[in-house]
């Protein structure tokens, strides 16, 4: 199954991303559509006579196997993709992949519509009351995936390998950082990958180059971003920390005889001194060619077919069934009611804005904010597994670029394994770690994560990447964290607050530069009156362009859990169980809301049955 390596990387990085630190400002209108509305879509358990029938088990078998081809497809169609997903592929029996980390070429972009449409296809032959509930929901999402990928496809040349926070310059070295050397397997492919990035990033720049040509140049801000980028990466090529970590992590590998580190060690460092290196070199140079040439000013909805889109890709970002004019409106209500509620506590109490920079809890640690979290989550989060971390720094050499922090999700066959990336540049000194840990860590990214894992869920839904349950969740875990910090209530709240209103103003405006096609001047107004500077409004326009929608994927996604929440504790009233809510969306996983949603209202039925 081709895919561009724009599309793979979304499945590598969970990134928390950081707000300009000038206005300080907010929740919700609860727009839970009621269960009686929703009555058509509600999911029930499947019939137990009819699921041991034999042509309910022919179905279920059916099902199995399409899973299982699905899932090899996917791993092995790139180098990247398979030690994304697998640490040790040869225990699955996969002992082969694709020689290549991506194709950027519009035959790839048929061959994989044409793939998606054969599982579609595949799916559709498959009896669906015949499936286990489990089943039903991989079904469910499944189907939900491919037809979002085939539409966000047929816009093939609005995919940008260069945005500022999820480019490729940017990205991949992060990823070869964090590459696992587990067995010599995993050293050779290391090296097949770095060998393949020359060719990839020739191919990136034709893709690119192309695009100029089709009216999709990029404003020079954003080319300027990205070759800073890149000069940032080669700033230190004799010290290069790509060597380091390689010689670091190549040293552990047993299967490996002394003699064959040092000749890998070797390769190595040539590969990186004299075929990245240059490769960057060249990007610099290439990328400083498409200067001058865009030709449209402002977001998305300035291209031709732009706001068309924008309404899909804004779906497949966010993961919910809501509009954009929809979310908007839910936005704008929001901003209203949690400003009013800042200026409230502020106003009774104005040394409140330094009391939230307070925490009763020990913060010199990052070690010491996590180990607080992990036992501060036990009351109202489940608990059924064990799991190990790592907080490791960012290399210096990326650092300016990368997040303030990040996790990754870990292997499907070692998910013990776990890594928090901590970016000790010095614009992010003063930044608040305890919430960015709750968001990566503790009960955000890394406890979903395993806790997920743990369920034993099919190894298919190990493929599928909804940012907005993913960081919808992480910025729900984080909001969460002051009450776990064991801040005052007034004072989590205010935190809250703070938080709540930075995302909708940068929602606000992503929704009006993207879609509603506001300049400049337009953002600068609706910015500044909120008591923000001219420049922020500046940086804020230009994030945005760079990168649409990735904010609302958190915002969004945050929301869509409160909304359920909400919707559960009226519902339920004194029967309402915190701990309960959180095991039923952790239990579902990783999906899009509206599949979530389905069955949500069959465990609000199941909950009344235990009052």
């Amino acid at each position: 199954m081709k895919k561009n390596f724009y599309h793979l990387l979304s499945i590598l990085l969970i990134i928390v991303f950081t707000f300009s630190a000038c206005g300080r400002t907010v929740s919700l209108k609860n727009s839970t559509t009621s269960k009686a509305e929703n009555e058509t879509t509600i999911k029930t358990e499947p019939d137990e006579d009819i699921l041991d029938t034999p042509e309910a088990k022919e179905a279920q078998a059916q099902f199995s196997d399409l899973m299982d081809e699905f899932f090899y497809e996917s791993v092995t169609e790139s180098l990247i993709s398979l030690h994304s997903v697998l640490d040790y592929p040869e225990k699955m029996g996969i002992d082969e992949c694709e020689n290549t980390i991506g194709d950027f070429s519009v035959e790839a972009s048929e061959e994989y519509i044409e793939t998606l449409d054969k599982y579609l296809d595949a799916l559709e032959d498959i009896e669906y009351d015949y499936l286990t509930s489990d089943q039903q929901l991989l079904y469910d999402i499944l189907m939900t995936d491919l037809q979002d990928c085939i539409e966000l496809e047929e816009y093939y040349w609005f995919s940008d390998c260069i945005s500022p926070l999820n480019g490729i310059p940017a990205s991949i070295p992060a990823y070869l950082g964090q590459f696992s050397f587990n067995t010599a397997l995993d050293v050779q492919d290391y090296i097949k990958i770095l060998e393949l990035i020359p060719d990839y990033y020739n191919d990136m720049m034709e893709y690119e180059k192309n695009r100029a040509e089709k009216g999709f140049a990029k404003p020079d801000f954003q080319i300027e971003a990205a070759i800073d980028q890149c000069n940032e990466f080669i700033s230190d090529s004799d010290n290069h920390y790509l060597i380091s970590t390689f010689n670091d992590k190549v040293a552990s590998v047993s299967e490996l005889t002394d003699e064959e580190k040092e000749e890998y060690k070797k390769k190595n460092e040539d590969l990186i001194k004299n075929s990245i290196i240059p490769s960057y070199e060249s990007l610099i140079t290439e990328l400083g060619t498409l200067k001058g040439k865009c030709t449209v000013e402002g977001g998305l909805c300035q291209y031709k077919n732009g706001k068309d889109y924008y309404d899909i890709l804004f779906k497949t970002t966010t993961n919910t069934d809501k509009t954009v004019n929809e979310v908007k409106q839910i936005l704008e209500d929001k901003l209203q009611k949690d400003l009013n509620t800042y200026l409230s506590l502020y106003t009774a109490n104005e040394d409140i804005i330094y009391e939230m920079e307070e925490y009763p809890i020990d913060t010199s640690d990052p070690d010491k904010i996590l180990q607080h979290l992990i036992e501060a989550i036990s009351e109202d989060f489940p608990d059924n597994f064990e799991t190990n971390y790592n907080l490791i720094d960012v290399p210096e050499a990326i650092e300016k670029h990368q997040s303030p922090a990040y996790y990754y999700i870990p292997a499907l066959d070692n998910t013990t394994e776990n890594n928090i990336f901590i970016n000790r540049y010095e614009e992010y000194a003063d930044m608040d770690m305890v919430s960015l840990l709750a968001h990566e860590g503790f009960p955000g990214h890394m406890y979903q994560s395993t806790y997920f894992y743990n369920t034993s869920p099919d190894k298919v839904r190990s493929l599928l990447f909804y940012t907005g349950y993913l960081e919808g969740w992480g910025l729900y875990a984080e909001l969460y964290s002051y009450e776990l910090a064991e801040m005052e209530d007034d004072v989590a709240e205010f935190c809250r607050l703070n938080s709540c209103i930075s995302y909708d103003i940068y929602c606000l405006a992503d929704i009006g530069i993207n879609y509603e096609g506001w300049s400049l001047d337009d953002t600068i107004d609706f910015i500044t009156g909120l008591g923000y500077t001219e420049d922020v409004a500046t940086e804020i326009y230009e994030t945005l362009i760079g990168d649409p929608c990735a904010y609302l994927a958190y915002y969004v996604g945050y929301l869509e859990f409160m909304e359920m929440r909400d919707y559960a504790e009226t519902e339920l009233g004194t029967s309402y169980n915190t701990k309960s809510f959180h095991k039923f969306i952790l239990d579902i996983g990783p999906a899009p809301f509206e599949v979530i949603r389905e069955r949500f209202y069959d465990w609000i039925d199941t909950e009344k049955t235990k009052a």
